[in-house]
């Protein structure tokens, strides 16, 4: 399958406008990312939670067909937990750095700071996986940023194909039976 890519220079939230399509039930041809340079509406996971969405950082939502991956609707609920993890390691990967831990459910961290979040949403046979990262801006105090941990400067269409195809790799491996 290929990566359809729909851009977005303002959206309100990049898991909703994904979650629409998928519960319109049309037939969705490819795994689609939906990305955003500006989120007006981002969210978090509980009711209420925003997710701040400034100019500069990563905002993408994969639309992912889990029978592709080979996962059934039981698997579902196991699916925040694997793709922070999977987020995780891609991180480390990118920065070079183990520093980079987890806080479960949703949540990477760098001493205690936010660097990146998941908003994991199901429609079977689909999940939007929602994946925000601080590229270069710490939206809120208790955050911070790729650029100003490590040093690194990541563009975030740079990061839409590649970390893709490494989130469907890693689920594969996890779900072929």
């Amino acid at each position: 399958m290929t990566l359809c890519i729909k851009h977005f220079e303002e959206i309100g939230s990049t898991n909703d406008f994904a979650l629409k399509k998928v519960l319109q039930k049309a037939k969705i041809p490819s795994d689609i990312a939906v990305i955003a340079d500006v989120q007006t509406n981002g969210r978090g996971r509980l009711n209420g939670r925003v997710w701040h969405s400034p100019m500069g950082n990563f905002y993408c939502s994969y639309i992912l067909n889990l029978k592709d991956l080979h996962i059934s609707q039981n698997e579902m609920n196991m699916l925040t937990s694997e793709i922070i993890s999977i987020l995780q390691q891609y991180m480390r990967n990118l920065t070079n750095s183990d520093i980079i831990t987890l806080k479960q459910p949703n949540d990477i961290l760098v001493a205690d700071r936010k660097l990146a979040g998941v908003l994991t949403e199901t429609s079977y046979p689909y999940v939007v996986t929602g994946i925000g990262i601080n590229l270069i801006v710490s939206p809120i105090e208790s955050a911070t940023n790729l650029q100003s941990e490590f040093n690194l400067l990541v563009k975030p269409m740079d990061l839409v194909e590649n970390l893709y195809e490494y989130m469907k790799s890693k689920l594969m491996e996890c779900h072929s039976h």
